[in-house]
């Protein structure tokens, strides 16, 4: 699950880690507002506007902005808000800023400019450890900046059993050109309680970039993106409770305890098993079709979920067909066909696009002969192959 800026700041906060002042905003009237808290609250002359949407790459798309007075405030939030912000790590039609983040700027001082740095916490899964990557260079062209200097990168692997340790911590700091004993301190406690905020609330991924060393040797990040383990969000119902890093057929398919990611397709797919149903959108794309989702309907579905299923996938109106590929194991292949044919029966209507069925194992022979019965439009299938043969006439791919 993806958090916004303003939630992860929330988090690292809660650990006792210093974060710039900040307010979400949902409308200009209201940023109005909240910039003057800011304003007065900091004694500045100027503040930061950041869209709250799930991608990088804000800054050069025009979603972060310096404001220096309310009028600005006004207009940019205006500019801002209910728009599609399209940057490099969105698809192309953006994604749609439904809050701003006012945040203090931390950049105005009268002493010195801030020092910038790259650090990131993440699971490497090919050796089953946290992992710190850290560089000197932090800012917006980091991607660039590591493509061309992969040795300029750092990591640190953390042991599982051990856990984060102070020479680690001093370690990363001499690395990153931090070495008189008040910042190298500072920043050993920086790094244990981000760590420690990592661990507690199941993180895939906690990225801080930048992180500013400031003129009286304070460590605060700037730019917070942090990801957490679905499988855990049980742990932590309040970030769960207003998820809204899935569109509204993905939390659908969620709440419905259902599988499913969208894609960029026209052949729409009901899988039982992450396996199966990754052959199966192989076999689509070998065939010359474009697999629409992914969507695995698990191996205990019942009638309910089934036909929860077909309905997702009839939402997509870039599906031309439809096509479903069970092997029945603790599914039994007569419960599939069961609310098959009840989705049929509730919105036929709604149904003009052809659906091929290919269902083998647990009473598939039962559930031939129900979908026969039927006298609906279902194309039922033996193999694969034939499935696969009858994609491709449907599509007109021969």
């Amino acid at each position: 699950m993806n958090l916004h800026e303003y939630q992860g700041r929330e988090i690292l906060n809660s650990f006792s880690i210093q974060v710039p002042d900040g307010m979400i905003a949902s409308s200009p009237e209201e940023a109005v507002k909240v910039a003057k808290i800011i304003l007065k609250k900091t004694e500045k002359n100027s503040l930061v506007i950041k869209a709250q949407i799930h991608a990088g790459g804000r800054g050069k798309a025009g979603g972060i902005q310096i404001v220096k007075n309310l009028d600005e405030v006004y207009e940019k939030s205006k500019n801002i808000l209910g728009k599609f912000l399209i940057t490099s790590q969105t698809s192309k039609k953006g994604e749609l800023v439904r809050k701003i983040l006012l945040s203090e700027d931390v950049y105005f001082s009268e002493f010195s400019t801030p020092i910038e740095y790259y650090l990131s916490i993440l699971l490497n899964r090919d050796i089953e450890k946290n992992m710190i990557l850290y560089s000197k260079e932090g800012g917006v062209n980091i991607e660039n900046f590591s493509k061309k200097n992969p040795n300029k990168i750092y990591t640190e692997v953390i042991d599982p059993i051990l856990g984060l340790q102070l020479f680690q911590t001093k370690k990363i700091g001499f690395n990153l050109g931090i070495h008189d004993n008040e910042s190298l301190k500072n920043f050993s406690i920086f790094l244990f309680s981000l760590y420690k905020a990592y661990i507690t609330f199941d993180t895939l991924l906690l990225e801080i970039n930048p992180l500013i060393k400031t003129f009286d040797q304070k460590f605060i990040p700037v730019d917070i993106k942090m990801i957490l383990d679905d499988n855990a969000l049980f742990r932590h119902k309040k970030y769960n409770l207003i998820r809204d890093d899935i569109d509204e057929i993905e939390r659908e398919a969620y709440e419905a305890k259902l599988n499913f990611l969208k894609l960029e397709g026209n052949v729409g797919c009901m899988v039982n098993g992450a396996g199966l149903a990754m052959a199966t959108m192989d076999m689509i794309k070998f065939c010359g079709g474009v697999p629409a989702n992914f969507l695995d309907i698990g191996g205990s579905a019942d009638l309910e979920r089934v036909e929860k299923a077909f309905y997702l996938i009839l939402k997509d109106k870039s599906v031309k067909t439809i096509l479903i590929n069970i092997f029945g194991g603790i599914v039994r292949c007569d419960t599939v066909a069961k609310g098959i044919i009840n989705s049929f029966s509730n919105i036929h209507q709604d149904i003009k696009i052809p659906v091929v069925v290919r269902l083998q194992g647990t009473n598939d022979k039962l559930a031939k002969k129900l979908i026969q019965k039927s006298l609906f439009s279902i194309y039922s299938t033996d193999t694969l192959e034939e499935a696969a043969d009858k994609i491709q006439e449907i599509l007109h791919l021969k």
